[in-house]
């Protein structure tokens, strides 16, 4: 239990944490992440197609090289939909203001300490990444640009997290799909009109300057001034602060030298065009935890809630568990179509064959992504607690085990060899983060995690490698993008089918997890999750 909730009196968790108004959030979110998809589909074979795989891969090492800076961050959003909670809960309505005041000003600090270093070492870098002369110096502009950028993002995520913090996540949604959608069009304008990466650079920050101020207006009408005086910070809090900003930064280097760093790896050691065919594989994979993780931005704020109203033990294990099983059952599932369909989707998506090399690096970055599943929720209930500092050994195991397999692999297997060792790391983090939070929360790894976490593994690898089989024995030879999509639809559903009837069969459901279900969602929607679909889906007989 936190140190700050001993002593103090019970008091009760408002509306916007609870599970109808977390619902809600999340089904915005998530026809809000459709619309951004859609935008991401659109643009992303434009771009290809006119700036090609080099300035593709580019891009990709770029936008790796400078975030490498946020891992100074040291989780100022976090902590400002916690404390937002927090003090939404106990009356303090000026706490989430303060710490994005500090936030702010670490952040821009950061940017101006390390400004010289970026302007000294980006001509070396791009130097050895092996390009024609002509790109050095557009690329070199491009990074400088990219590093201006992030700084106007991260401020923009900050402002925004206030609406996170008051259970408002759908206004957020509304303004990062605006925006999403003002990026594509601007950028296809000037693609079209031969712009290469500078019509990138420019789309982007006409998308982070609209997406800060549209932050700006709305929290200051919804909750107040977004920025207070630092002044005001208690003690108490601030000792909080410093502890968990230290925490982050630690886990965030760790974080960011195992899994961030595969795209510098590649392009230094394997090459350029290997790195844009680490950002396609990227760029698909990335829809399982897109997807998945669309509950992230309520749960943190609930569980931070229910923490500051000294809810019980038993309460937050199920929480937790229930918001898991949902998270991880989401990415299964889309994990297990990228698995099965991954080389029909590139084509339906790149409307060409040209890429199919990037089969395999798309399944191996899948499997990654799907090994890491269940740690967000993790994360945000140490976090909520205020253990932050209690998943940094997985992490530190995590770094020790990617190094030793990418110094390994990296030569003799090139960017699989990259990608395998990232897997393994992710596997080793995961598994050894569950087993100690497992303890943590007073519980065995079987009851909260395993007794739901086996069998899901089991319906997601049967259900893939049956729709992986079908589709190597498909009759037509997909050529086209209509034929694919024809194939992915006719197999897609057939895989859906599999993977329902094998999740009836493993009761992974229980009859009063779906019950809460139907509860919690809108009206409209909770009429599809009716009683015949609750007893088949929690293999129940009777009404």
């Amino acid at each position: 239990m936190p140190s700050e909730q001993k002593g103090s009196e019970n008091v009760s968790r408002g509306a916007e944490f609870r599970g109808r108004r977390a619902a809600h959030n999340s089904l915005l979110v998530l026809l809000g992440n459709l619309v951004i998809l859609i935008v991401a589909l659109v643009t992303t074979p434009v771009t290809l197609n006119r700036i090609g795989i080099i300035e593709f891969g580019v891009w990709a090492f770029a936008n790796t090289t400078i975030s490498y800076i946020t891992i100074l961050d040291p989780g100022f959003g976090g902590m400002i939909s916690r404390y937002g909670a927090r003090g939404r809960v106990t009356g303090d309505q000026y706490l989430a203001a303060r710490i994005c005041s500090l936030g702010t000003m670490v952040w821009c600090g950061f940017g101006a300490l390390f400004s010289p270093v970026l302007i000294l070492l980006t001509p070396i870098l791009v130097g050895h990444l092996g390009l024609h002369t002509a790109l050095r110096t557009p690329v070199t502009h491009f990074i400088y640009w990219s590093y201006a950028l992030v700084f106007l993002g991260s401020a923009g995520s900050y402002v925004s997290s206030h609406l996170n913090a008051v259970g408002d996540q759908w206004i957020a949604t509304i303004i990062d799909v605006v925006s999403r959608l003002v990026f594509g069009t601007v950028l296809i304008i000037l693609l079209s009109r031969g712009w290469r990466l500078s019509a990138i650079v420019v789309a982007t920050s006409v998308q982070f300057f609209l997406a800060y101020t549209a932050s700006f207006i709305v929290v200051t009408l919804r909750v107040g001034w977004p920025y207070a005086s630092i002044r005001h910070i208690e003690s108490q809090v601030w000792r909080e602060v410093r502890n968990f900003s230290g925490w982050l930064q630690l886990g965030s280097i760790l974080e960011m030298l195992t899994y961030e760093t595969d795209p510098i790896v590649i392009g230094t050691l394997v090459g350029p065009r290997s790195t844009g065919l680490w950002s396609i594989s990227q760029r698909l994979a990335r829809q399982i935890t897109y997807f998945a993780y669309i509950p992230q931005g309520t749960i943190l704020p609930a569980l931070s809630a229910a923490y500051a109203a000294n809810e019980s033990p038993s309460e937050i294990r199920r929480f937790y568990r229930r918001a898991n099983q949902f998270v991880v059952l989401t990415g299964a599932f889309l994990g297990g179509v990228i698995l099965a369909f991954g080389p029909i989707l590139l084509q339906s998506w790149l409307g060409t064959t040209r890429y199919f090399d990037a089969g395999m690096a798309t399944v191996l970055v899948a499997l990654a992504l799907m090994a890491g599943l269940p740690r967000p929720v993790t994360a945000a209930t140490i976090f909520a607690m205020g253990r932050v500092g209690y998943g940094v050994r997985a992490q530190a195991l995590a770094f020790v085990v990617n190094l030793i397999l990418t110094i390994s692999l990296v030569h003799p297997y090139g960017l699989t060899g990259v990608l395998v060792g990232t897997l393994v790391a992710k596997i080793t983090a995961t598994a050894y983060l569950l087993i100690r939070f497992s303890k943590l929360l007073e519980s065995g790894f079987h009851a909260l995690i395993g007794v739901w976490l086996w069998p899901l593994i089991g319906v997601t690898a049967f259900s893939a490698i049956v729709g992986r089989i079908g589709m190597n024995l498909w009759p037509l030879a997909h050529q086209t993008r209509l034929e694919a999509l024809t194939e992915f639809g006719l197999l897609g559903a057939c895989y859906a089918v599999i993977f329902l009837v094998l999740l009836r069969q493993v009761n992974y459901f229980s009859r009063e997890d779906l019950l809460w279900v139907r509860s919690a969602l809108p009206s409209v929607v909770g009429r599809f999750l009716g009683v015949r679909v609750i007893n088949f889906l929690s293999h129940t007989a009777g009404s």
